[in-house]
């Protein structure tokens, strides 16, 4: 994940910070009262660069996080307690023994702590929690209890309390094609849409163009208003029935942003994803606040390409070839872009980070495509990719997922799942944390359920798979919790 500057000055300065504490946290501005005992606290169990934060806090307001073994000197005499937690790497946790221990420490001696970690495998599973034909897509909006499903054949329906409602949300089906690999994809709610019932819609029409429309909730929150379509933006996609692209989503700066195809066929015959007139094959950033018949969309002043001749303005990054599925987090932007006929790749990039150029179609995944060699200048690789092996036995188009926040395993946070139209598994990775990279990746071995062509997330931040039978699988925790 690409770090802005600002942020490597303040992850600098916070590093500084711990590395002049001997690896502890606490207010330097309040310093706790010297003395001459001491406290060794031992961490064993964990494998080598796994870390798991541990608190240690005692008389005068003294606090220290450590990751490893440590001796703390200099300490006043009194009882100190040692507070641990459990952490995952990959797909097996690590739970100490003693989640909180207090070590009283006597003036001018030693006292010793342990904290032993045990492993547990933690292993995830999926519930069916509903099965509508031509199910695509599953969301919710903040604080909502209720789960919006997205039908390919121009519906949205609704679920609350685990009961589908009878009547559609939304059913625009008349004005949507479903030819090729067209459709209803997905929809967004507004940030304000508790206040302005504002959601918008992504879908394909009888002219195969990609069209974003915003509707608004009538007085009844269980039906929208069929009639209060604003089209806010139509891309001319005439050429072929494949590559739409198919998610719209706000991100965490209250813009819109949406990911289109290259327009279709093999190996981008429109040359979209490198045209930067072009908005095929990119991802797009709009101001839709103040959306009217008169004005769809502004431009962000920070959109990269702002005030640039021969640049669409709305264009946000480009090089993409079918960016289906795509993620914001507090780690980053994730992007899965689906792949010609060898690899797949899920790009990583800071928040606000503008202007990238994913490099399609000179180059797929880190592979040059058609020709041997090729120039990467400018061009950012992807943080993983994977082959699709012989009969695709590795997977044939990646399906994106999101970052867990949730509160059913809190062991996941941070963890960013996706999967495999073929390939049909749950898999995830970790940022690194500095840089465009992964680690930790992990299999989570979930039981066969066919291809697999979406995500969703609930309000609660809970995930869900939606396989292409149009059965949808909440993602559950299977082992017990280590607590």
């Amino acid at each position: 994940m690409l770090i802005d500057r600002a942020r490597f000055i303040l992850l600098s300065f916070a590093f500084m910070l711990l590395a002049g504490c001997g690896g502890g946290g606490g207010d330097p501005g309040n310093p706790p009262p010297a003395g001459n005992a001491s406290l060794a606290v031992t961490l064993a169990g964990l494998p080598a660069g796994v870390t798991s934060p541990v608190n240690i806090a005692g008389p005068g307001g003294f606090t220290r996080d450590i990751t490893q073994s440590t001796t703390l000197t200099n300490l006043v005499a009194g009882n100190y307690t040692v507070s641990a937690q459990s952490v995952v790497s990959g797909a097996t946790t690590y739970r100490p023994a003693v989640a909180q221990q207090t070590i009283a420490v006597a003036a001018g001696a030693s006292a010793s702590a342990s904290v032993d970690y045990s492993a547990i495998a933690l292993t995830l599973g999926l519930r069916e929690v509903a099965d509508v034909d031509g199910a695509v897509f599953v969301t919710a909006p903040a604080g909502d209890a209720r789960l919006f499903i997205v039908e390919r054949g121009g519906r949205i329906r609704i679920m609350r309390d685990g009961r589908m409602l009878t009547l559609p949300f939304l059913d625009i089906s008349g004005r949507i094609s479903t030819q090729g690999e067209g459709g209803l994809l997905s929809m967004a709610f507004d940030p304000q849409f508790e206040r302005n019932g504002h959601f918008f819609i992504y879908y394909t029409d009888f002219n195969r163009n990609i069209v974003v429309d915003r509707y608004t909730v009538s007085g009844n929150a269980d039906i929208a208003n069929a009639t209060s379509a604003l089209q806010i933006i139509s891309i001319a996609h005439s050429a072929f029935t494949n590559h739409y692209g198919g998610l719209v989503a706000f991100g965490p700066d209250g813009f819109l942003y949406l990911a289109t195809g290259d327009g279709g066929g093999a190996g981008d015959p429109l040359r979209s994803g490198q045209d930067l007139t072009s908005l095929l094959g990119k991802m797009l950033r709009l101001d839709v606040a103040n959306a009217s018949a008169t004005k769809r969309y502004d431009i962000p002043p920070s959109n990269p390409f702002v005030g640039m001749s021969a640049r669409r303005n709305e264009i946000w990054a480009s090089g993409l070839r079918n960016p289906w599925r795509f993620a914001f987090d507090t780690s980053g932007l994730y992007i899965a872009d689906a792949g010609q006929d060898r690899r797949e790749e899920i790009n990583l990039a800071s928040l606000g980070q503008g202007g990238l150029n994913y490099g399609w179609n000179i180059m797929e995944g880190s592979l040059c495509y058609v020709s041997a060699a090729c120039g990467q200048a400018g061009l950012t690789l992807p943080a993983l990719e994977y082959d699709h092996g012989a009969n695709d036995v590795n997977g044939c188009s990646v399906i994106g997922g999101y970052v867990y926040r949730g509160k059913a395993v809190p062991e996941l946070a941070g963890r960013y799942f996706y999967s495999d139209f073929c390939g049909g598994y749950l898999k995830s990775l970790l940022a690194s944390g500095a840089g465009n990279g992964v680690r930790e990746q992990a299999d989570w071995s979930i039981p066969d359920i066919g291809n697999v062509v979406s995500f969703g997330r609930d309000a609660d931040g809970e995930l869900y798979i939606v396989a292409a039978d149009g059965r949808i699988h909440k993602i559950i925790r299977t082992s017990a919790p280590a607590s």
